[in-house]
């Protein structure tokens, strides 16, 4: 079994990373049997000061049958520590989650490059598309430029989820960069039959399950929601504050919602809970401005609950298979347009989009070579 070494910021059991955790968590079960993963990470959530109370800290914990984890506390997050770590571990292939992080996406490249790994490579989960590179552009850009120049990445293979991801790291990394192109893997969870919920026209519970933050749009979601005038419609938001300032400008919109439309904050909500959360609503709405995977829209998918999104992901064409829509952001009114028209659907009109949207999990959960994609990458 080929022996990998992990770098991520944050890692199982914590969930208030969202996508970038969730993706790796999902790659390590599937990749059972191919890889065993030794896997570096902090002992606290992201934005929490707390270590978890489930993990021994500054030690290797065992989590899965092909996964050990490492749970560093905050003063054991430095050069001698991981250089430590690095050399007294044995493996084939590093990979590192993550383009800025200091210690677990900078430092690490420097360590196994010393110690002489056969491959690494380098998952920036969509921190190098142009949606993510617009927000703080000047930081980042300097950054880029500086290690492009020093050579940092050379020999450095870059993951990207889809050929849009590949073409924005070759922008930002130069045409030249080697970059590997694997989807990401879904839960690994059985997917139930369908079940019907209750819809009665003129009511709509819909729900957001992501940080808010300039890249997820929820600003732009409650701009689309109080200009709705029919129905009875709530909005649940659920994920961290990314932005203070981004959420008051949220909450001020919030108090220009319209008398039919109430929104509610949340708070994070834990990772095993997402799918079970999901089921008691009837759409989620989640007009991203950019996503490489967007694991959160599958697990809605996986609950039977269709989507409304923008264009900016790799989920395209729902509405010719019935399962959600997505819609370019320049079209606001379009957004509001859907919003009204799933309000006034009734159980039978509803029904054919939840149905749609679990056919939808069904036919990707399905495609094996999503996994032989994933150990392609990885392989020395």
């Amino acid at each position: 079994m080929i022996r990998v070494i992990s770098f991520i910021d944050w890692y199982w059991p914590g969930y208030r990373a969202g996508g970038v955790l969730k993706a790796f968590s999902n790659q390590v079960s599937h990749l059972e049997g191919h890889f065993y993963f030794y896997i570096i990470t902090r002992n606290v959530d992201y934005q929490h000061e707390e270590p978890y109370d489930n993990v021994i800290s500054n030690q290797w914990n065992k989590v899965a049958p092909n996964a050990e984890v490492f749970y560093l506390s905050a003063d054991k997050i430095n050069y001698g520590t991981l250089k430590q770590l690095v050399n007294q571990t044995d493996y084939e292939v590093a990979y590192i989650h993550g383009v800025y992080s200091p210690y677990f996406s900078i430092l690490p490249i420097h360590l196994v490059r010393r110690k002489g790994a056969k491959k690494i490579v380098l998952s920036a989960h969509g921190m190098l598309g142009r949606h993510a590179l617009a927000v703080k552009s000047a930081k980042k850009t300097t950054f880029l430029k500086l290690f492009r120049a020093l050579g940092y990445y050379r020999n450095v293979v870059f993951h990207a989820a889809n050929q849009a991801e590949a073409d924005d790291i070759r922008q930002a990394m130069g045409q030249n960069a080697r970059v590997v192109i694997a989807e990401e893997l879904p839960m690994k969870v059985n997917t139930n039959a369908w079940e019907p919920r209750p819809k009665k026209p003129g009511e709509l519970k819909i729900c957001s399950i992501a940080r808010i933050s300039p890249e997820k749009n929820t600003a732009y979601a409650i701009e689309c929601l109080n200009k709705c005038r029919s129905g009875q419609i709530t909005y649940d938001l659920y994920g961290p504050v990314y932005d203070k300032e981004y959420w008051e400008k949220c909450t001020q919109l919030i108090t220009h919602a319209p008398e039919n439309v109430t929104i509610n904050y949340k708070g994070s909500l834990q990772g095993d809970k997402v799918l079970d959360t999901l089921k008691q609503y009837h759409a989620m709405f989640l007009p991203t401005t950019g996503e490489n995977f967007g694991h959160t829209i599958l697990e809605s998918f996986m609950a039977a609950t269709p989507v409304l999104i923008s264009q900016n992901t790799p989920w395209r064409n729902l509405q010719q298979m019935q399962c959600g829509w997505d819609l370019p952001l320049e079209q606001q009114n379009e957004f509001v347009r859907v919003l009204e028209n799933l309000a006034g659907m009734d159980q039978s009109a509803y029904d054919a989009w939840s149905e749609g949207a679990l056919q939808k999990a069904v036919h990707f959960l399905s495609d094996n070579t999503i996994v032989d994609q994933n150990v392609k990458l990885l392989m020395p």
